[in-house]
């Protein structure tokens, strides 16, 4: 994961997003698209069912969180620079559990320029009764797991 969050911040503006992560002898790849739709879906695990496109080593989805109502909340959302993200990382083979972590990105832009930094905190979930909000806070106030500026 750590290797592969710069790349989901890059490209977050496409969110939610399907990231297929690929090795070989070279390293590692990182494939980010933005994510299908349940009928794509389906048409990508034939895909790999039949050979016709490689098995990934993992795959990460990544999705913005939302606190109640979905439409008021994205529309208010957008003016926001700081946003909580999901993402559940699963990787190939039965004895590969998902994972979830929480991404909290905060955008700063300089006005008329067009430039802008985003600092970003990734951390694991600790579980699902606490709320991300919650999470997101005491990581930040107990020690971060991974803390970047982008």
């Amino acid at each position: 994961m750590r290797d592969s969050v710069t790349e989901i911040v890059k490209n977050l503006t496409e969110a939610p997003l399907l990231v297929q992560v690929y090795s070989d002898e070279k390293g590692r790849k990182l494939e980010t698209e933005k994510a299908v739709e349940e009928g794509d879906w389906k048409r990508l695990i034939e895909k790999w069912k039949k050979r016709d496109s490689p098995l990934p080593e993992g795959v990460i989805f990544v999705e913005q969180l939302h606190d109640g109502g979905r439409a008021a909340v994205v529309a208010a959302a957008e003016k926001e620079a700081t946003k909580a993200w999901g993402i559940v990382v699963q990787g190939k083979g039965a004895e590969c559990g998902p994972v979830c972590y929480l991404l909290k990105t905060s955008r700063v832009g300089s006005s008329g320029l067009g430039l802008c930094c985003t600092h970003f905190c990734l951390m694991r979930v600790k579980g699902f009764r606490e709320s991300a909000k919650s999470q997101l806070k005491n990581c930040w106030l107990l020690q971060a797991q991974y803390d970047r500026v982008f």
